[in-house]
């Protein structure tokens, strides 16, 4: 299967840490259900200031209600797009996109940035695209994984935010 980037936590334990230098960094909650983004921080580092889950990539959209400037697509392109972010009043937001056909396109980070915005979203982070990008309820793919050759498939993927009742 896939391959954790960077630091992954979960039940606030570290359960891989691997180099990661790319946009981005740690992705997660605290005790308190609060979204943390940061850079450079160090599996222990998280621990220690109360992370409890997270996932490392990138990049980050929006910090402490400060948009970030992305020059032109930033490099990422269009395509299909999983986000996640979280309002003041501490609401979390996901976002999947389908991508890759003429009726739904995809989006790039400058998108992303946007819809998060528009959602109120004070800390925002892309998380992956492609065929990383699935969307399961109740055991059913709700969203429909193309990948650059044009294949409806998803990936194996290393990593999920996922959502309990």
């Amino acid at each position: 299967g896939g391959i954790p980037q960077g630091t992954v936590i979960h039940e606030g334990k570290i359960v891989s840490e691997r180099y990661y230098a790319r946009s981005g960094g740690l992705i997660g909650f605290d005790e308190e259900g609060k979204l943390i983004l940061t850079s450079n921080t160090s599996g222990a580092t998280a621990l220690k200031n109360g992370i409890k889950k997270a996932v490392t990539f990138g990049p980050f959209l929006i910090v402490n209600g400060e948009s970030s400037a992305v020059l032109g697509n930033g490099g990422w392109g269009t395509a299909p797009r999983t986000a996640i972010g979280q309002r003041a009043d501490g609401i979390a937001l996901l976002l999947v996109l389908n991508g890759r056909t003429l009726k739904y396109p995809g989006a790039d980070m400058d998108d992303l940035i946007e819809i998060m915005e528009r959602y109120g979203a004070i800390n925002a982070a892309n998380l992956d695209g492609g065929t990383s990008t699935v969307l399961v309820v109740d055991g059913e793919l709700v969203n429909d994984p193309i990948d650059g050759d044009g294949r409806h498939q998803t990936r194996m993927i290393a990593t999920a935010i996922y959502l309990e009742q």
